[in-house]
């Protein structure tokens, strides 16, 4: 069956005096409709300008530099998202897809009442007076907030009740794809949870595609169905989150998995060295600087992603046979 997003060869970067400092590396990815496909990696991987990019959001000095996307919905329509007019985005963006900003529980103008701000977005797609009030409600309910809320400013809720107004706009006009960037930072861990709990909730009662960008594995952990580990621009490992968590294969995924705090005692292994700058990405494999398992292809050849399994993908030449017997 066709991805509800395809994403192929998507590269994006930083525009110099000189050069393009590229950020972003010949992504390849699909997004099947209905599922919580988490990308997860380190600060500075690259995850939320691949998000921007989704979006067509990207500003000066970043810049798209190639690749495709396309956007198929469960009508048959099909959108080339890096062919369509600025026009035509706008018509797109909240009908059909949209984004939660990082930092978005700081994004509500503290001047207009949140019920001005939810409805502006559904009057400018064509919606009654009356009919993006009920939609305005109806999303607040989705993430148990009440309909009071839309005559409250901003500064009279907390970080959890923005961060959840800013989801309940996003899911308003009911879209095939919302693309959520680091969705629970700076929240306290019991309302992260609870956010989390609602965002499930969300896809399975609007039949919502949710793609989630996230340093946290632990958030990936409880909601996501399937997970893309990005390492300095690049898919390092794409599988299921079981798959992944129960047996990861890169050395990068095993050691974001090894930092994770555990009860009992257990020692925290956190990974060694700094992820690198893009203007510094080392030669073949990007992770070779920080890889224990690291042998001579890695310095000067780049992995390819390569099924291993069902559902599972690796970019390291570990699993690449041909590689390892010419090593």
């Amino acid at each position: 069956m066709p991805a509800l997003l395809e994403i192929r060869g998507l590269s994006a970067g930083l525009r110099g005096r000189r050069a393009v400092t590229e950020v972003v590396s010949h992504v390849d990815l699909d997004v099947q409709a209905g599922e919580i496909l988490g990308v997860v990696g380190e600060s500075g991987c690259g995850k939320s300008t691949l998000a921007t990019a989704i979006m067509r959001l990207l500003v000066p000095p970043q810049v798209l530099q190639s690749g495709a996307l396309t956007l198929r919905l469960n009508d048959g329509k099909t959108f080339e998202l890096l062919k369509l007019s600025e026009s035509e985005l706008r018509e797109l963006r909240w009908r059909h897809l949209s984004y939660i900003p990082q930092g978005s529980m700081n994004s509500l103008n503290p001047v207009l009442r949140v019920g001005r701000q939810m409805m502006d977005t559904l009057l400018q797609h064509g919606l009654s007076s009356d009919e993006a009030y009920k939609r305005s409600v109806e999303a607040l309910e989705l993430v148990n907030l009440e309909r009071k809320l839309l005559d409250s400013y901003p500064h009279e809720l907390s970080g959890g009740m923005r961060q959840r107004v800013i989801i309940a706009a996003a899911v308003s006009m009911r879209p095939a794809l919302i693309v959520a960037d680091e969705l629970t930072t700076a929240l306290d861990v019991v309302t992260q949870r609870q956010i989390l709990q609602e965002l499930a909730a969300i896809r399975d009662e609007l039949g919502a595609t949710i793609l989630l960008i996230t340093h946290d594995m632990g958030v990936v952990a409880q909601v996501a169905d399937r997970v893309a580990v990005m390492y300095a621009g690049k898919i390092a490992e794409l599988g299921t989150v079981n798959g992944i968590f129960e047996a990861p294969l890169h050395p990068y995924s095993q050691g974001l998995i090894g930092s994770i705090p555990r009860g009992g005692g257990q020692r925290v292994e956190g990974l060694p060295g700094e992820a690198p700058s893009p203007w510094n990405y080392p030669s073949g494999c990007r992770f070779h600087p920080r890889c224990p398992q690291a042998f001579s292809p890695c310095q000067e050849q780049a992995p390819a992603l390569l099924p291993q399994a069902a559902e599972r993908w690796t970019a390291c030449h570990l699993y690449d046979a041909e590689v390892a017997a010419d090593a």
